[in-house]
């Protein structure tokens, strides 16, 4: 085997596997008796080991062979799991990831210490005067029900009376069978080439995924002969066994697949729909760069679109009306095939979470449980991989200074245990991620004090807070009501860095909190940072954009309708005062002479900034449009005030704007959002 054919491949599957490791053991460590947990270490553990031996990574081999030997006296229950040894398996943890990073630069690692590492090991798991989590007992296989829909049981009928066979295929791989993956979607294939499956156990994801032990089974409706599918099989290497045993549906529908209770109820969905062939989509790995460039295309496709229909609007052309349709019909179907791609599961973000929560929480002294919600939910790589920053910084911030130590809590009436909820929703076009906690909340009154004792805002100004507004002064960059710096807060950076770092993706950021009970922060990121909705408006004979995500609605209004409200000029809308601002005087941009008539309607965008709405007044609106989203120089990209640029139609460039920066620029301090 060319090992360095094959070394991208291993290097982001062990990541896969070394998250699967310490998720499952964070899981453990709280529940020794969570069964699928230890069998997913064995199969995680399992897996990198004969993975890092083909390669020829033998430290790695080395190690998670030691791993294994170690656990495998806590499973049958002959040992227990100890708080000692749990560390241990996270540093032997650590120490993987290490050598991951380190094989993306160059193509050995060192294992000078690794003796030690395992000597470590070892102690820990022979040392039972450690303190002790009950011992895991896993309970022996059971014979279970192998349930068929209704759907599905017709189509065995139909089957049946059709003189088609239908068998039941149990696939065993080799104990060093590398690339389960690979191997089992070969199988998958051979196997849906002779016939139809109707059932997998465990699921089609799952097996494809390499979520099995070394068996999986499938029920497959065929013409063809047993031994032309045990052929089939077979001649796919790294494959131990075949069986392929005539199925009966027995009264009770009841069949003798050996597993679990636990393992049944889970893992038993369809891969067949009643009527229809449905096998799983065989996939490919892409280069993301190759991605990238495709979305690129994309984005030039899409001015390329924009510019011909000015044209032909311009010329009058109706004779191009139809193409232009259809050219329309296919740029969009395009396009979202793209996007669809380029989605990725935030769950490869919140995956890393709960053993940097469990490190933080147990260095702190502090009890926390992480719960994750909506780990499926889709969003642009683009947008994962610059949301794990501020993400971290949340969370760290909630186990720090919102999560009480377990005396204070039970002082306040509450469990021993914090919690913090990591929850992720899609709202239409947009994501919305939410860090919660059951803390401590935060003290309008100490963070009025704290920012005027640190020079970021006068007394004055405070004062005339609401606690809401003086809540979100805790985004101000240096802004931290701790005394001494640690390593984990007092710096001032936190949620400045976190607000910051979503305003810079077009996203909105806010805090809401109650003192005794526990605050949360709410981050809504757009789907995609690359083709975005935007209002083209006009200011100052200047065009700029205005993402369609920013915007809650826009209005007409006559001038007599402004109030002066405290020196500023505002609006009542629907009994919500609305403060205004004009879009020229906002960017310093030139003054063009205008006789304002007050007969006539002057176009205003509300816009959401924070937690609050503000009017945006504009010279004329000039419409609608996707827009393809273009990096400024960097010369430029400092800027605040702007996200990027886009090419209109005609040609010219328009600004594309970032309303928060702009009015946060104007009120010369940022806790208006």
């Amino acid at each position: 085997m060319n090992n360095n054919e094959y070394k991208d491949i291993f290097l982001n599957e062990a990541r896969e596997y070394l998250s699967n490791l310490n998720n499952s053991l964070v899981v453990l460590e709280k529940d020794p008796s969570h069964l699928e947990s230890i069998r997913e270490i064995f199969r995680a553990a399992h897996t990198l080991k004969g993975m890092s031996a083909t390669m020829g990574y033998e430290p790695m081999t080395h190690l998670t062979h030691q791993m294994e030997a170690v656990l495998e006296p806590i499973r049958s229950g002959e040992k227990k799991l100890t708080s000692g040894l749990v560390d241990c398996l996270f540093a032997c943890l650590d120490r993987l990831e290490k050598w991951v990073k380190t094989l993306d630069q160059q193509e050995v690692i060192d294992g000078g210490d690794i003796q030690e590492m395992i000597g470590r090991l070892q102690d820990a798991v022979h040392d039972q005067t450690a303190s002790s989590i009950p011992s895991l007992t896993v309970p022996s296989p059971v014979m279970v029900s192998f349930r068929l829909t209704d759907a599905e049981k017709e189509i065995y009928s139909q089957a049946r009376m059709n003189g088609f066979s239908i068998f039941k295929v149990t696939v065993e791989l080799q104990p060093e069978c590398v690339f389960k993956e690979v191997r089992s979607f070969m199988v998958l294939k051979n196997i849906n080439e002779l016939g139809e499956i109707i059932k997998s156990f465990p699921s089609g994801e799952d097996i494809t995924g390499g979520k099995f032990d070394r068996e999986f089974t499938v029920l497959l409706i065929t013409e063809h002969k047993s031994d032309e599918i045990r052929t089939a099989i077979m001649e796919i290497s790294e494959i131990q066994e075949t069986k392929v045993t005539t199925y009966e549906l027995e009264e009770g529908n009841v069949d003798t697949s050996r597993t679990s209770k636990e393992e049944n109820s889970k893992n038993s969905p369809d891969l067949m729909t009643a009527g229809e062939k449905t096998f799983m989509v065989p996939t490919i790995r892409v280069h993301t760069s190759k991605l990238d460039k495709l979305m690129v295309l994309v984005q030039e496709l899409v001015i390329s679109k924009t510019r011909f229909e000015q044209v032909a609007f311009n010329k009058d052309l109706k004779e191009l009306q139809e193409p232009l349709s259809q050219l329309n019909f296919i740029t969009d179907e395009l396009q979202d095939e793209i996007m669809k791609v380029r989605l990725i599961p935030v769950k490869q973000i919140f995956d890393r979470f709960p053993r940097m929560v469990r490190d933080l929480a147990k260095s702190l002294n502090k009890q926390v449980n992480l719960e994750m919600e909506g780990v499926d939910v889709e969003l642009d790589r683009t947008v994962i991989e610059e949301m794990g920053e501020p993400l971290v910084h949340l969370l760290r911030n909630a186990i720090d200074h919102g999560i009480e130590n377990a005396n204070e809590r039970v002082q306040e009436g509450k469990k021993t245990s914090g919690t913090i909820r990591l929850q992720a929703k899609r709202e239409r076009s947009f994501v919305v991620i939410s860090v919660s906690d059951d803390g401590k909340g935060i003290d309008p009154e100490v963070v009025r004090k704290a920012s005027v004792e640190k020079g970021l805002i006068s007394a004055d100004d405070v004062s005339k807070m609401t606690d809401e507004e003086a809540i979100r002064l805790i985004a101000m960059p240096g802004f931290s009501t701790i005394k001494k710096v640690t390593e984990v807060s007092g710096r001032g950076v936190g949620v400045d860095v976190a607000k910051t770092k979503v305003e810079s993706l077009g996203g909105n950021f806010r805090i809401f909190s109650r003192k005794g009970q526990g605050t949360t922060f709410i981050l809504r990121f757009p789907l995609t940072l690359a083709i975005i909705k935007a209002l083209l408006v006009k200011s100052s004979e200047e065009v700029f954009a205005i993402p369609v995500a920013n915007i809650v609605e826009t209005i007409d209004m006559f001038p007599e309708e402004e109030r002066i409200l405290q020196q500023q000029e505002t609006l009542i809308l629907r009994d919500e005062v609305i403060p205004l601002y004009r879009l020229r005087e906002l960017l310093e941009l030139e003054e063009k002479p205008v006789t304002i008539d007050s007969k006539a309607l002057e176009s205003v965008i509300i816009v959401e900034v924070g937690d609050s709405r503000v009017g945006i007044k504009v010279d004329q609106i000039l419409g609608q449009q996707e827009i393809a989203i273009k990096s400024l120089d960097k010369m430029l990209k400092g800027i605040r005030g702007f996200s990027g640029a886009t090419i209109q139609g005609n040609g010219r460039i328009a600004l594309i704007l970032d309303v928060n920066s702009l009015i946060e620029d104007l009120k010369g301090r940022r806790y208006y959002s």
